[in-house]
């Protein structure tokens, strides 16, 4: 009987305690390359969704220039618009999503135009998930803006 038992668990196959720790040690090693790679893939696409929700602003004071809509003085000394008057004139649906959890402010976000009237520079400002006043967007123009986002997706 104790030989049979013997027989029967001599048989059997398993991993070794050094062929487990040598898989852990891999799966250890792949994440800490992948983590961080996947952590700045989010952050990319953070940025990219303030810029591009900093070129929905420009385009919708681009409309509202055109359309003859009076404008305002921006950033003290500048005419433009600012995100609250976009959203009452029904240029833009309403404040858009802050990818950072939190929400822009649309009475401190604005788009100052040049004065020859081509050039839209966008200031977009609001507050994190935490409430942290934070500037998303500090005064770019629509090519700063475009050439960041392909600077960012090539990365």
């Amino acid at each position: 009987m104790v030989k049979k038992l013997r027989n029967s668990f001599g048989n059997e196959k398993g991993f070794t305690l050094v062929e487990l720790l040598a898989v852990i040690v891999i799966l250890g090693i792949i994440a800490a390359i992948a983590v961080p790679a996947i952590g700045s893939i989010i952050g990319n696409t953070k940025d990219e969704a303030h810029n591009a929700n900093a070129i929905t602003m420009i385009e919708a004071s681009r409309i509202a220039y055109a359309s003859g809509t009076d404008t305002e003085t921006v950033d003290t000394d500048k005419d433009g618009y600012y995100m609250k008057t976009l959203i009452a004139a029904g240029y833009l649906e309403g404040t858009p999503d802050n990818p950072d959890g939190g929400t822009y402010d649309s009475a401190n976000s604005f788009v100052a135009i040049g004065t020859d009237g081509s050039t839209y520079t966008v200031t977009l400002k609001g507050t994190t998930g935490g409430g942290t006043a934070k500037t998303y967007v500090p005064a770019q123009t629509l090519s700063q803006l475009q050439d960041s986002n392909t600077s960012n997706s090539g990365s």
